[in-house]
């Protein structure tokens, strides 16, 4: 009777353990899983981090080279040519390319009185923006008959509207270009981009629209130097910052402003030649053979 007790107790007990065993078994499994679960979500959430931070950096590097490019900033690093020039200035001569843009308007001839009184001629970086017709056709063969370079600026100056392709950049230059020929009597290879070659307005058609203009032979000029007058500088604050300016460049192609609103420049303009030729500068015309200061090439 004990040995059969005995017996039913064995058989009784060898289930059990392994009914335990099982239990342990699957209690160990489970947690290796939500272990690996949590490990991939931990990995997946890593991954999502980064990918922000990457995608942060790249708008704040969009801005900010908007903003380096602005006709309100200076890059005295650009170096580069897209064409040999004819001459090449000696690293060792002080000189000053006088360039203005967004002009003409009725103010202009003013300033050419005053360039004509220095015997100075500058490059007009030019659009159709303050004056049309025929009185804009008059003012630009006014600014040739007096010595001066004429260049393409824009028509509009219109960011979204000639940054939306190259097709759209290239028709607003050709219309410049209609007038300035009908002005001068010829054509014109120089080129300045509205907001300089790397401006923000430009980055998705960047490389295409830098050949399209290099295929036609024209030449696009930055500057290294800037007087400060869209910015608000006037008088005095702007006679110091563009002699600063210039004079940290040997060769300093200097970004001014012919428009009804920095109209003060035709004001502070004698000082500041005058100033520069004090400090060893010369003034020469920027042309087809003058070596272009380029923010992207």
């Amino acid at each position: 009777m004990k040995k059969r007790s005995r017996k039913r107790q064995k058989n009784i007990f060898v289930p059990i353990v392994v009914l335990i065993f099982c239990c342990v078994f699957t209690a160990m499994v489970a947690y290796g899983w939500q272990s690996r679960k949590k490990n991939v979500k931990v990995a997946d959430s890593s991954s999502t981090a980064n990918e922000t931070v990457e995608s942060a950096q790249g708008e704040t590097s969009g801005e900010s080279e908007t903003q380096a490019v602005s006709e309100s900033e200076t890059d005295t690093t650009a170096e580069t040519t897209t064409a040999a020039p004819e001459t090449t200035p000696s690293p060792d001569d002080k000189i000053v390319y006088l360039t203005f843009d967004d002009g003409p308007w009725v103010g202009t001839p003013r300033l050419l009185d005053i360039l004509d009184q220095y015997n100075i001629k500058a490059c007009f970086f030019v659009t159709a923006q303050y004056m049309e017709n025929d009185a804009l056709v008059d003012m630009l063969k006014q600014i040739k008959d007096r010595g001066h370079n004429i260049a393409v600026h824009s028509l509009t100056h219109d960011y979204k509207k000639i940054y939306a392709s190259v097709d759209a950049f290239l028709a607003d230059y050709d219309a410049m270009d209609d007038i300035i020929l009908k002005a001068t009597g010829e054509r014109t290879k120089l080129l300045r981009f509205p907001g300089g070659s790397n401006t923000g307005y430009n980055k998705a058609i960047r490389t295409e629209l830098l050949q399209a203009v290099r295929d036609r032979g024209i030449i696009y000029f930055d500057w290294n130097s800037f007087d400060g007058d869209v910015e608000g500088k006037r008088g005095q604050a702007l006679i110091d910052q563009t002699i600063q300016q210039v004079n940290a460049n040997k060769h300093s192609t200097l970004l001014m402003h012919d428009m009804p609103s920095t109209a003060f420049v035709h004001d502070a303009l004698p000082t500041i030649i005058e100033q520069l030729k004090a400090d060893g500068y010369r003034f020469e015309l920027l042309g087809m053979d003058t070596p272009p200061k380029q923010f992207a090439k």
